[in-house]
């Protein structure tokens, strides 16, 4: 059997030989691979847990050094010191400790001189200038500080060298290049902070632990307190290299170090090389081929301290696994082994073909002759098997799907059968799935729809009939169909120029509602222009009638007068800021007496208030900061607000009064206007500012909406309300300007 087999058939049993071994081979390295992996993620979690406790030592040895601090503030600091040596002895990656006191400018001689007298040598607050990474070294670089507010000077270095202590001693960390933005964040939080990384001596690095120490213990509320009230900051030293060694065999072929959280943040890396922090493990490189099947690992994992902003990084090399001797033999056989079996299996087959070919020749006649009957008729054939794949679709089958007919076969029905059930009100059952499920003929629904790939389609009738073997089990699918689209294309363009002639219609409605729009603007720009206008005719027929008069009143004619003028150019300043309002220009903003501006339009409107009958009482809070604002732009809402609360009024019987009051909120200067009226509904609240919304008949709705703008542009809020005596209640609220040397975060 096997001897029937080809040459080349042989052959290639050898090459498949060889290639399974290798394949099996290579899944033992890569299982290998697998289980170093786990290692090394499983030793990149014990390096995550062992930083943590140790960056938890260090939080808990600040704070501890924060309350033996507190406790022994203005005694001898011989426990502070033993405190800090046992830290230091316990845990090497702590290399200093210290607190370090707060100098306000007026202490810095007494300091410098007491600290010289203690200290047994010259002593003096001090800044360096050098390199950010030189470690502080080269006196060259050291100059006194100049005269600041205040200093945080380095005095005590606890436990670190005798040379080290000498030579930072009076270093101002408040304003050093490379501490100075943490201690200052320090102050300013509350909380422990931890520094950029610093190069240290002998080439090692390290960066700090920061924590300020306040007046009374507990860190004040504000930042401008706690600013006022630190009296030092305690500082804890850590050598990377040190905290990130972690022993192991397994770590010892890792490379650690910590990036920082924010790839903005000014925190350099810790562990680069060159760099402070553990230096990276790099093995020679290897070949393209063992870096691409096994590459570098590289993990990096969050530290769960929220202060803490760094994330660990820990990197694994590229190397070969080992794989032990006996396992290249186990490869060799299992792939022999494999490769027999399918020698055999190819040999029988190789013998069934031979006897099967006879058999094919008489079917493929038979087959010929029923190809000729259905590639002649007029109807689409559809053949498929049992898994729905196309055995078989005649000429007209495949012009209706629009597929060649060679590309069709082997493929999915769904791949080329896309039938869609036009306006079918309930759920339409698949026909050929139903045909296969009951084994019986099934009509397509009159709604079917072909749709081709190239986007077109066509209505079809036909049906799909089961085709059954002996035993009664289902053999084939076979699907009939005919293109039914000329009528029903017909109906489809007539309903399609329907919807082009309704989309038309909408587009025209949409303009006109468009310029029904511009008109409400028009009409609510001349509202506004309107009030200013009415009280320059009313100003301008009073003085009229009192000219008549054989001795009119000159000084009531003036007021009359000036009252009209000063209309004429507020008409003339809405305009302006209408047209600033369009080019998007910003009103100018100035310090603005928000009860000057209540008193100018009672006066204003003062005949308006008669002509009415409303009594005006006001409640105008004496002494108010002024805000900044707009003159006339408060005027305006002011005006708006009384207006509206007089039109409300024309509907109650009896006493009609307007109530106008200010007051300070908080930061803000409050101004209201409340009436008796009737008051306003749910709804109206809801929709009162909206555009165009108005509960007057002859209203443009445009006017407190334009207040509302108005506010908001100069940084205050306008709201409405109900009063519960009963009326309508109008505000708005504008931020005072603060007095001069006022601090940022204080309040009224």
């Amino acid at each position: 059997m096997i001897s029937d087999l080809s040459l080349r058939v042989k052959a290639s049993f050898v090459l498949l030989w060889l290639l399974l071994s290798l394949a099996i081979l290579l899944a033992a390295l890569f299982l290998t691979e697998e289980s170093r992996q786990q290692q090394f993620e499983a030793a990149t979690l014990h390096i995550k847990k062992t930083l943590e406790e140790r960056l938890l030592i260090c939080e808990t040895a600040i704070y501890g050094f924060a309350e033996l601090s507190a406790a022994n503030h203005g005694s001898e600091q011989t426990r502070l010191r033993q405190f800090a040596q046992n830290i230091g002895t316990r845990y090497p990656y702590i290399y200093l400790m210290g607190f370090q006191p707060r100098i306000n400018l007026a202490q810095r001689d007494n300091f410098e001189a007491a600290t010289s007298f203690h200290g047994q040598r010259p002593f003096f607050i001090k800044d360096y200038s050098g390199p950010a990474q030189s470690n502080w070294r080269g006196a060259q670089f050291w100059r006194p500080a100049p005269a600041r507010p205040y200093y945080i000077p380095l005095v005590d270095l606890l436990p670190a060298r005798a040379d080290i202590r000498s030579e930072l001693a009076g270093l101002d960390i408040a304003n050093d290049q490379i501490l100075g933005r943490t201690v200052q964040q320090a102050i300013r939080s509350g909380e422990i902070e931890v520094t950029p990384p610093y190069a240290l001596q002998a080439g090692e690095h390290g960066f700090g632990y920061l924590k300020a120490v306040y007046a009374g213990g507990a860190a004040p509320e504000s930042v401008a307190e706690r600013q006022d009230s630190v009296v030092g900051i305690i500082m804890l030293g850590i050598r990377a290299e040190t905290l990130l060694a972690v022993e192991g065999d397994t770590n010892r072929q890792l490379s650690l170090r910590l990036l920082p959280n924010n790839l903005q943040s000014a925190q350099g890396n810790i562990g680069d090389p060159g760099g402070p922090g553990r230096a990276a493990y790099a093995p020679s490189n290897g070949s393209w081929l063992r870096q691409l099947l096994f590459p570098s690992r590289q993990i990096q994992l969050s530290i769960e301290r929220d202060y803490f902003p760094y994330r660990l990084e820990v990197m694994r090399a590229s190397d070969v696994p080992h794989v032990p001797l006996p396992l290249y033999g186990l490869a060799l056989g299992s792939g022999a082994f494999i490769s027999a079996l399918l020698l055999l299996i190819a040999a029988s087959q190789n013998n069934e073909r031979l006897q099967s070919e006879h058999y094919h020749e008489t079917l493929h006649r038979e087959r010929q002759q029923a190809l000729v009957t259905l590639e002649s008729i007029d109807d689409a054939v559809l053949v498929l098997d049992c898994d729905y794949r196309v055995e078989y679709l005649n000429p007209k089958a495949a012009l209706l799907l629009g597929v060649a007919a060679q590309q069709a076969a082997g493929k999915l029905l769904a791949n080329i059968w896309n039938v869609r059930f036009e306006l079918a009100r309930e759920a339409t059952p698949d026909p050929v799935a139903a045909c296969r499920q009951l084994l019986d003929r099934v009509v397509l629904p009159e709604n079917a729809y072909l749709l081709r790939p190239d986007g077109h389609g066509a209505y079809i009738e036909g049906t799909v009939s089961p085709l059954l073997s002996q035993d009664g089990t289902l053999r084939s699918i076979v699907i009939t169909f005919r293109d039914m689209a000329p009528l029903r294309q017909r109906m489809a363009e007539a309903l399609e120029r329907s919807e082009q002639r309704l989309k038309q219609h909408q587009a025209e409605l949409a303009r006109v509602a468009r310029i029904n729009t511009l008109g409400e603007m028009t009409s609510g720009i001349a509202h506004e222009i309107n009030q200013p206008l009415s009280a320059i005719v009313s100003y301008n027929e009073a003085c009229l009638s009192m000219l008549e008069d054989d001795e009119p009143d000159r000084i009531l004619l003036k007021t009359a007068l000036f009252s009209s003028v000063k209309q004429a150019q507020r008409a003339g300043h809405i305009v302006k800021k209408l047209r600033e309002f369009v080019a998007s220009k910003q009103a100018e903003l100035t310090a603005v007496d928000v009860n000057q501006a209540v008193l100018n339009v009672i006066t204003l409107i003062e005949s308006e208030l008669r002509d009415h009958d409303v009594t005006v009482n006001t409640d105008l809070a004496s002494s108010l900061p002024r805000v900044q604002a707009d003159t006339i732009q408060v005027e305006q809402v002011v005006m708006n607000l009384c207006k509206n609360a007089m039109e409300a009024l024309m509907e109650v019987p009896g006493e009609r009064r307007l109530f106008i009051y200010s007051e300070p909120r908080g930061g803000r200067i409050r101004v209201g206007v409340r009436d008796n009226g009737p008051g306003m509904s749910v709804d109206t609240l809801q929709k009162i500012f909206q555009p165009f919304f108005s509960s007057k008949s002859q209203g443009m709705g445009l006017g407190l909406t334009i207040s509302h703008t108005i506010i908001e542009n100069m940084g205050g809020v306008l709201s409405a309300g109900n009063l519960d005596t009963g009326g309508a209640e109008f505000y708005f609220e504008l931020p005072m300007i603060k007095p001069q040397g006022e601090p940022e975060g204080a309040s009224v």
